[in-house]
């Protein structure tokens, strides 16, 4: 039985590649499309080195479920929750562990209007349908979906500007540390 022991109450988070691997990434892909009847996701991931090929694994679920995959690559998570509501998916998946160290890396997962996916609204369901050691065959759809690279970051810059009126901003020197290093391009 895959390990499942990932699977929280907000999230998907656990140090790698004992708690989270590619086949959790790869089976949770699946699940979700299946769960939530999803046409299109959004995927990103953040910079984490097994951030890329988590993100792949994960892409590979989806695809091989039937629904096609937007990457928008490097981001933070904020930037998931605008794309999938920007883009009209059916929702988005973050491959993250947030705060956690680096040993660690995760999954948070949005449904249809960025809607967080929580152990009440559906992420208990997809833990269930990853752990068997038969995985469930009919998960895998007749067509794999497509998928493609989409840069949301000026639609999102745009989105975050309409917060304030930039035309009354004073002139300000601004010392900026992005922390994790994932929202440097957006503050660039």
């Amino acid at each position: 039985m895959l390990n499942t022991k990932g699977f929280k109450a907000y999230d998907v988070r656990g140090v790698y590649p004992t708690e989270i691997n590619e086949e959790l990434c790869y089976r949770t892909g699946r699940a979700f499309a299946a769960l939530f009847q999803a046409e299109t996701v959004v995927v990103g991931h953040d910079i984490r080195p097994t951030g890329p090929q988590l993100e792949k694994a994960l892409t590979d679920g989806l695809r091989d479920a039937g629904c096609d995959v937007i990457s928008i690559g490097m981001c933070g998570t904020e930037m998931i929750y605008f794309a999938t509501a920007f883009l009209k998916t059916d929702g988005g998946v973050m491959v993250t562990a947030s705060h956690n160290p680096s040993e660690y890396n995760g999954m948070k997962i949005v449904r249809t209007g960025a809607r967080p996916v929580s152990g009440d609204t559906g992420l208990q369901e997809i833990a269930a349908m990853v752990a068997p050691d038969e995985f469930p065959h009919q998960l895998v759809a007749e067509k794999r979906g497509g998928y493609r690279e989409v840069d949301v970051m000026q639609d999102y810059i745009a989105h975050l500007l309409t917060y304030t009126d930039v035309a009354k901003l004073k002139k300000l020197k601004v010392v900026v540390n992005p922390g994790n290093g994932s929202a440097a391009p957006t503050i660039d």
